[in-house]
């Protein structure tokens, strides 16, 4: 199979052979496997911002050491990186369909409990601010008094980004929509992605999934979730999937925006 040519560059940065590169998976094809090790690819700024989350993270919840870390880019300024990272036990919390119930259930329960453990995190200088939702000079404000004295958020902390084993939590993957802000923005942003997210929705009452979703609800105290937090999330998904899904696949989302409005 021949690799994509943004792949075969990162791996030349690197120093590691192509060949033994194979995709892991995901929405955004910024992973690979590379034997014991994984290449992540993105843009020098966002993979910054990346190492930034994760090196704050790992003192609350176990992350990918970083092994290297390569600049490359055409003209004077090197815009994209890769880097070489660990690669973790477990297999994603998703994969639970041919689980017995109880223990997707706990599955759900221990990925729960991740919310607090973030929640403690300060989220380092160089992390932005979560979105609000304001514009102008408002947006500007809000960004700048969430970021004084905020947590780290990871904004992405779903099924596919918590490897497990043996009921335990293992990895946390995929920082890149890390940011700065109220820990229960990252409570709502989840229950958003497990309640709403469209490719979720044709087994989001499938026994063993229900099970992961209401054990991560519990033990993420959704249910307590403010009106203001679910609205936040609305807009978050409304804006972050823009571009992947026709406003039909979102219309949903919105009617649940309104209603909360």
């Amino acid at each position: 199979m021949r690799l994509p040519v943004a792949v075969e560059r990162a791996a030349a940065a690197l120093g590691v052979p192509a060949e033994t590169l194979s995709p892991i998976g995901g929405a955004t094809g910024q992973s690979w496997a590379c034997g014991d090790h994984v290449v992540r690819i993105g843009t020098a700024e966002g993979l910054r911002r990346e190492l930034l989350a994760m090196s704050a993270a790992a003192v609350a919840v176990p992350v990918p050491e970083v092994l290297q870390c390569a600049h490359y880019g055409d003209g004077p300024q090197a815009t994209r990186a890769a880097l070489l990272m660990s690669r973790l036990p477990g297999r994603p919390a998703g994969e639970v369909f041919e689980l017995p119930v109880t223990e997707a259930g706990r599955i759900g329960e221990a990925c729960g409990r991740l919310h607090a453990r973030l929640a403690v995190v300060a989220a380092p200088a160089g992390v932005d601010a979560a979105p609000d939702g304001s514009e102008g000079a408002d947006a500007e404000q809000a960004r700048s008094d969430t970021a004084s004295g905020a947590c780290l958020l990871h904004l992405d902390l779903h099924p596919l980004n918590v490897l497990v084993e043996a009921g335990e939590v293992t990895g946390v993957l995929d920082w890149s929509n890390a940011a700065a802000g109220e820990g229960v923005l990252d409570r709502a942003r989840t229950w958003s992605v497990l309640t709403l997210e469209p490719v979720v929705l044709p087994f989001r009452d499938e026994p063993r999934f229900s099970a992961l979703r209401e054990g991560w609800s519990a033990a993420g105290g959704f249910e307590e979730l403010p009106v203001a937090a679910r609205r936040w999330a609305c807009r978050y998904m409304l804006r972050d999937l823009a571009g992947r899904y026709s406003p039909d696949r979102l219309a949903h989302v919105r009617r649940l925006l309104a209603q909360l409005d």
